[in-house]
């Protein structure tokens, strides 16, 4: 099994939440409860969602190994965070402990993009370097998985997802391509996908994979990560009180986009402030220490 995802901006998203002994603060990406173990260790009180069933069975175990247990204190629930008005609701009416959480929300954090833990499952379909399915689905039971989009969808539907999702240079001619090669044979699994972006756009480019923004723009399109996204960020501003903090961790420019208008339009409505003129971006050591961190930015909003 692999080692837990390792949380990107780990203490500067603590500090950025104020955390407060006794108070209650949503993780709203939950993985590997890397945000909601250090909430814990401050005295705080976390909901901790995921749209991964995996995600959510490994963070309960790692959470319990540690002495976390659900009690008052803590609430492991899986589901979408565009859901969390609905999970709020449940968990206040599903026990009495925790029968005050709507109105002692102090903060909330998202953490967005794809863990180590479902890049590593080949079973998963993430990677474009390890052979299975074309998948991505990171919650099991959705309908549509990537290789459905790749094989039903037209050359200008898949140049658009290329283009808009993955900001993709060679969007149309990888369109093209793929859809001349699954009528010879539809795409299967992962390998198959990453040798045929390879075949259109050369080995490697840049300091990524050439099949990365395939990849990501599929996998966005799959789990409808912007939409949810931008419902999540609606409806969290309603579930924080006063003086609460809310901290969104993005990787790709367009969720950076949304964040960034998102928290500009809750200031001038008189919601409250942007804390962070500019993203905060990893240090070069971190970068160093996990490359995964390059592409991070965070911003921070505080109710009023």
């Amino acid at each position: 099994m692999v080692g837990y995802h390792r949380s990107v901006l780990l203490e500067e998203a603590i500090k950025a939440l104020h955390v407060k002994k006794g108070e209650w603060y949503l993780d709203c990406t939950l993985g590997d409860g890397g945000h909601t173990l250090e909430i814990l260790k401050q005295g705080g009180k976390v909901i901790g969602m995921d749209v991964d069933p995996q995600a959510l069975k490994r963070a309960k175990e790692r959470l319990c190994d540690l002495g976390y247990f659900e009690d008052q204190g803590l609430r492991l629930v899986q589901g979408n965070f565009r859901d969390l008005e609905n999970i709020i609701s449940q968990t206040e009416s599903g026990d009495q402990k925790f029968a005050s959480v709507k109105s002692n929300l102090a903060g909330a954090i998202f953490d967005l993009g794809v863990s180590s833990l479902q890049l590593e499952s080949p079973e998963r379909g993430f990677s474009f370097g390890m052979m299975g399915p074309l998948d991505m689905r990171m919650d099991p039971t959705l309908a549509v998985r990537a290789l459905d989009l790749l094989n039903s969808l037209s050359r200008k539907e898949l140049y658009e997802i290329f283009n808009q999702l993955g900001e993709e240079k060679y969007s149309w001619r990888l369109a093209n391509a793929l859809v001349l090669a699954r009528e010879v044979k539809p795409f299967t699994n992962t390998l198959e996908l990453s040798k045929a972006v390879e075949k259109v756009v050369g080995g490697k480019r840049e300091k990524i994979h050439p099949a990365t923004r395939v990849f990501q723009a599929l996998r966005m399109t799959v789990n409808d990560e912007l939409g949810a996204l931008k419902e999540g960020l609606d409806k969290v501003r309603n579930e924080i009180k006063k003086d609460g903090y809310i901290v969104v961790i993005s990787f790709h420019s367009l969720e950076d986009r949304i964040v960034k208008n998102t928290f500009r339009e809750w200031q001038f409505a008189g919601f409250g402030e942007v804390l962070t003129k500019k993203p905060i971006v990893p240090t070069e050591k971190e970068v160093v220490d996990n490359p995964r961190s390059r592409s991070a930015k965070m911003r921070v909003f505080k109710r009023s």
